[in-house]
């Protein structure tokens, strides 16, 4: 951004960088409403074509506020590299780089140990993204001077002919850096060429377009993933229910079997009662006609 920026610019843009992911796209849009209502067409403008930051920019950019005087040393360490490769130190650049080396993982270290960072848990794969991103702060000034912002859209990596974001495109870090420091020598105020105006419009409704585009998708991705999140989740609550049902049928299938095999013992031991019941009112019929058969011999005899 030029010298000349309304430093209430600055100010709205590092607000933006601070906020939790999923609210930068309405605070965006928010911002690009109140420079508007100012008066500033130009602020309102940048404003609207700043993209919501990746998961690992946003990291990058937490940990280059939460820790700035770490990622300032780990910034500086780039000056004494590039002074020791013109220099042709090989001694001090295999010094400088190795303790590159454990800046850059004392800070990765320091978040893979949390797990999570502003309530997001991290990932391996954002772990590996804020390393190159730490590692290209130390490769190009630009890139320290954007990382150290807390600026990043995407994550940056150092490739052979410099910097490009996460998704490999080239890295406009010009426009991300803080008001006097973006300018660069024989560019427009607005990081163009002063005869190339059309080409630069072109250029820059192109980024309004694409830019729009990844909001929209990135506002789909986030409702999918909460989606996700809730099946996840209602997935685990009902496999909890199932096993509890399991758990419960199995203890009532046991319940009823044993019912069954005393219900099947008690009709048994009716049947051999029943048995047993007839055979005795047989033998008591018997003994009641013997006994009626003896009394009456016992009358005749009694009249004899």
């Amino acid at each position: 951004m030029p010298e000349d920026e309304p430093t209430g610019l600055d100010a709205a843009v590092d607000a933006l960088y601070t906020r939790p992911l999923e609210e930068f796209v309405a605070a965006r849009d928010a911002a690009v409403r109140q420079a508007a209502d100012g008066g500033d067409r130009l602020g309102a403008g940048r404003i609207k074509r700043l993209p919501k930051p990746s998961v690992a920019a946003w990291v990058t950019n937490h940990v280059a506020r939460e820790h700035p005087e770490e990622v300032a040393a780990l910034a500086d360490l780039g000056d004494e590299l590039r002074a020791a490769t013109a220099d042709r130190d090989r001694g001090r650049i295999r010094a400088l780089d190795h303790l590159r080396r454990e800046r850059t993982e004392g800070l990765v270290r320091m978040v893979r140990e949390a797990g999570e960072v502003g309530g997001r848990p991290v990932s391996a794969a954002v772990l590996d993204r804020l390393t190159e991103t730490l590692t290209a702060a130390v490769m190009d000034p630009d890139a320290a001077a954007v990382v150290r912002a807390g600026r990043l859209s995407r994550a940056l990596q150092h490739v052979g002919f410099g910097i490009v974001d996460e998704q490999g495109e080239e890295a406009d870090l010009v426009a991300l850096q803080p008001a006097g420091k973006a300018e660069r020598p024989g560019t427009a105020p607005d990081g163009g060429k002063p005869d190339s105006a059309a080409e630069l419009a072109a250029a820059e409704r192109a980024v309004d377009e694409t830019s729009a585009q990844v909001d929209r998708l990135e506002a789909r991705r986030d409702d999918v993933r909460e989606r996700l999140r809730t099946a996840d989740a209602a997935i685990e609550r009902g496999e909890g229910e199932v096993d509890r049902l399991d758990r419960e049928l199995e203890r009532l299938t046991a319940e009823r079997d044993a019912a069954r095999q005393a219900l099947d013992d008690a009709r048994e031991t009716a049947d051999e009662a029943r048995a047993d019941l007839t055979a005795v009112e047989d033998d008591l019929d018997e003994a009641v006609e013997r006994s009626a058969e003896a009394r009456r011999r016992r009358r005749e005899a009694r009249g004899r």
